[in-house]
């Protein structure tokens, strides 16, 4: 099957995981033979690591993709755009967020020329947050995949 684009981006904090974030990369696995998830090392966030192993693991048991994945520690959105080769065109790219980053989506279409994806927002992790802290065990199961349930748990409570 033959992807209309080369090159899929996101970025984003990602420090709980959900079914949201999920849908997001399945999109973009989708849309493109390789993509690209920028992970931000801002001082708001949980450690790059214990993110990335929770979207490794997530990604591995949910959708084995033949699609290309990187995984990549960036400051800010525009470290990530550096990645692409720039043998690359920039109709070859599109790049993916929430529709909480509609204004960065924006200024990556007027700065770089890449086409650009709003998804919906299907949770946040600010309510993966409240159904953790209120036990609210039910709720939560319908927000994280059943694989990584309990590392989204872990990480939530051993960094409150």
């Amino acid at each position: 099957m033959t992807k209309p684009f080369k090159i899929a981006l996101t970025f984003g904090r990602f420090n709980l995981l959900h079914k949201g974030h999920i849908d997001l990369f399945k999109q973009m696995a989708d849309s493109a033979d390789e993509f690209l998830i920028g992970v931000s090392t801002g001082p708001n966030n949980l450690t790059y690591r214990q993110r990335a192993d929770v979207i490794h693991k997530a990604l591995n048991a949910d959708y084995p993709y033949g699609t290309s994945m990187g995984l990549l520690p960036n400051r800010q959105p525009f470290d990530l755009f550096r990645e692409v080769p720039s043998e690359v065109d920039a109709s070859e790219v599109i790049f993916f967020v929430g529709e909480d980053q509609y204004k960065l989506a924006k200024a990556v279409e007027r700065s770089l020329g890449f086409s650009t994806r709003i998804i919906p927002r299907l949770t946040s992790s600010t309510l993966v947050r409240q159904a953790i802290d209120n036990e609210e065990w039910d709720l939560l199961a319908g927000m994280i995949p059943g694989s990584i349930i309990n590392d989204v748990i872990q990480l939530h409570l051993t960094n409150a």
